[in-house]
């Protein structure tokens, strides 16, 4: 997490909530095909409204397109798996899809909170509580890379409701994430020394989907 970022994080989480560290995400460029992860548009968040562009913003914002088209960011169709269809799942488990669930799971709806829409340059941050994952968003300058004031916080999930972390091994900072409800997705990011830290009992690629 940078260092910047990680000091506007605490300002914006609910009253009495303890920030204990975090980690940045995205999509992954990794987890494409008939199980993508690529959340439809109509899914995704619109973040950062009042966000106003900085110096220099549309020039990173053309780069932006041009890099999102070279890895092929585009919208999913939506997907109608039931979670609870044991042998849709089971089928899912054992060839280690990316994503399993459909949209409305819980996996779905975390998918989508990593994936916001915004008409500036937007971190997505994931800060850890005691209790909570919060989803927080920051405006950055894509010229620059540096961050601007615009911040606000996003979807939270009890911390609860994740059963399991996986690394898939189609690179180091792409990992699966499993909910109580039986779904599961796929994101660039945490790293594998952060899911070391977070998540001491993170599987390997060679280890079954649970």
């Amino acid at each position: 997490m940078r260092a910047d970022l990680e000091q506007k994080i605490p300002a914006v989480l609910p009253a009495g909530e303890v920030y204990l560290g975090g980690f940045t995400t995205t999509r992954s460029p990794f987890a494409s095909g008939t199980d993508s992860c690529d959340v439809p548009h109509k899914r995704r968040p619109v973040v950062l409204a009042d966000g106003r562009p900085s110096s220099k913003d549309f020039l990173g914002k053309f780069g932006e397109f041009i890099f999102r088209f070279l890895i092929a960011d585009v919208s999913s169709p939506s997907q109608f798996d039931r979670v609870t269809d044991p042998a849709k799942r089971a089928k899912a488990q054992k060839r280690k899809k990316s994503f399993f669930g459909g949209w409305d799971s819980m996996a779905g709806q975390w998918l989508a909170a990593a994936q916001p829409r915004a008409k500036v340059g937007v971190v997505t941050a994931v800060a850890l509580t005691e209790r909570n994952f919060h989803f927080v968003y920051a405006q950055y300058n894509r010229w620059n890379g540096k961050l601007d004031e615009a911040i606000e916080l996003g979807p939270a999930f009890r911390r609860d409701c994740l059963s399991w972390t996986r690394l898939t091994g189609a690179h180091d900072h792409d990992v699966q994430l499993g909910f109580t409800d039986g779904s599961w997705g796929t994101l660039f990011g945490p790293g594998t020394d952060e899911c070391a830290k977070y998540f001491p009992h993170t599987l390997g690629k060679r280890d079954p989907i649970p």
